[in-house]
């Protein structure tokens, strides 16, 4: 449960203009624009605070970014995001390893690539 009401908060996050997924953000670019497709380093910031206040740990938040596919519009790519922290509390008294990957896709301007949408099928959800 707390592993997808995270991810949703990151999605939420990464498609606002709010500075707290900035480093994120800056991770996801980054393995859009390196040849080999992959970034990885630490989450600093008001986004690692957030991510250490829910899981209530706090050793630092790891992210490993890696390109699965590159899409024909120039710097737009499937990418495969993953976050990771250690020393997360259970609820039996031990502490484990905290996981959460998703998978995003992403272009430099922040949208997402019109290509594999179904805008047909989206039409049907979205408000008109």
């Amino acid at each position: 449960m707390m592993r997808s009401a995270m991810a949703l908060c990151f999605f939420a996050l990464l498609s606002s203009a709010d500075v707290l997924a900035a480093d994120l953000k800056q991770h996801l670019m980054t393995a859009i624009d390196t040849p080999n497709g992959m970034a990885e380093g630490t989450l600093d910031g008001s986004m690692a605070e957030f991510f250490k206040a829910q899981t209530r740990s706090s050793a630092p938040v790891m992210v490993n970014v890696r390109t699965l596919k590159r899409f024909p519009t120039a710097g737009c790519a499937r990418l495969e995001a993953t976050l990771i922290q250690d020393g997360v509390p259970t609820q039996q008294g031990s502490a484990i390893p905290f996981v959460i990957r998703y998978e995003i896709n992403l272009c430099r301007d922040g949208r997402p690539p019109t290509e594999g949408i179904d805008l047909d099928a989206a039409s049907r959800v979205l408000p008109r």
